[in-house]
């Protein structure tokens, strides 16, 4: 269990680790190749594997509506995962009480994510935590995905704390793989029916501490 003795600043996931937005995600493109009366690939998972926002309506330009420009596909992507950011995606349970315990136990926060700037604003705000992180990172501006280390070491610099000393919460396994590499502490939020013997053995490899967690009440707070 991750001991908040040795961690002096944490990176936080946003989708599946602070709000519940997966179903969102998950309907996005289906309802992309539904409004266009096209047929949804057996493929799709494999080919937005990894892919921000921007690269999923390239995919879709591309592939499925050369006609339609990827700017166009993606204001409207953006414009409709806005509108849920903003009315429909919950917190996830216990994230509330364990952002204010660590921002009173002094701990520096920061958010790094593959979602775009504008929609994390907006589920800030929506939310009220505003005034919760010390800065936000995201991979279209960093310019690489999760499954390279530079967003986390990013995230390390900008707090001026050693990567050992930050604890990262995700819900990725490719970000959690990434994170373990570099022996960050992580603490992890597997779906249901995942695997983590993979995880368990690349912290073992690392001496990063790994925390598995179903859900937040199994972590005590700073």
């Amino acid at each position: 269990m991750l001991d908040w003795a040795n961690i002096d600043a944490v990176i936080f996931d946003m989708d599946g680790t602070l709000v519940d937005s997966m179903y969102y995600w998950r309907k996005l493109p289906e309802n992309w190749f539904h409004e266009r009366g096209l047929t949804i690939p057996d493929n799709l998972e494999q080919l937005l594997e990894a892919a921000d926002l921007w690269q999923a309506a390239e995919v879709f330009s591309q592939k499925f509506a050369p006609q339609e420009p990827t700017e166009q596909i993606f204001t409207v992507l953006q414009q409709q995962m806005d509108e849920h950011y903003a009315k429909d995606i919950p917190l996830l349970p216990g994230v509330r009480s364990l952002l204010l315990a660590l921002q009173l136990a002094g701990k520096k926060m920061c958010i790094a994510t593959m979602t775009d700037r504008p929609q994390v604003q907006t589920m800030l705000h929506a939310h009220q935590l505003e005034n919760i992180f010390d800065f936000l990172l995201t991979t279209p501006e960093v310019g690489l995905g999760k499954n390279q280390p530079d967003i986390f070491l990013q995230a390390c610099q900008r707090f001026g704390v050693p990567p050992v000393r930050v604890a990262v919460f995700e819900d990725s396994r490719t970000a959690a793989k990434t994170v373990l590499q570099l022996g960050m502490p992580l603490v992890f939020l597997p779906a249901p029916d995942y695997d983590t013997t993979e995880l368990q053995a690349l912290a073992e490899q690392s001496g990063a501490s790994l925390t598995l967690l179903s859900t937040y009440a199994e972590i005590p707070l700073p």
